[in-house]
């Protein structure tokens, strides 16, 4: 299974993004839409496919710890 998870992107140079996911800084590529330091997007594969909310983002981070907490038992 593939999940896209979402994080803020931190400065965008020549097409890629620097994005924050909870501190993991991912270099992601920015083609499909226009980005900018400070936007909340959604990575798939290395690949920004969209913007979202900071309320989207924040609610998908908290759904994935929640999953990963239950995955731990």
């Amino acid at each position: 299974m593939c999940v896209a998870t979402s994080g803020e992107v931190l400065k965008v140079e020549n097409g890629i993004a620097e994005v924050d996911f909870q501190g993991n800084i991912v270099r992601a590529a920015a083609g499909l839409t226009e980005v900018s330091p400070g936007d909340y997007v959604l990575v798939h594969a290395g690949v920004i496919i969209q913007k979202v909310t900071k309320q989207d983002n924040d609610i998908m981070t908290q759904l994935l710890a929640e999953m990963e907490d239950a995955a731990r038992g």
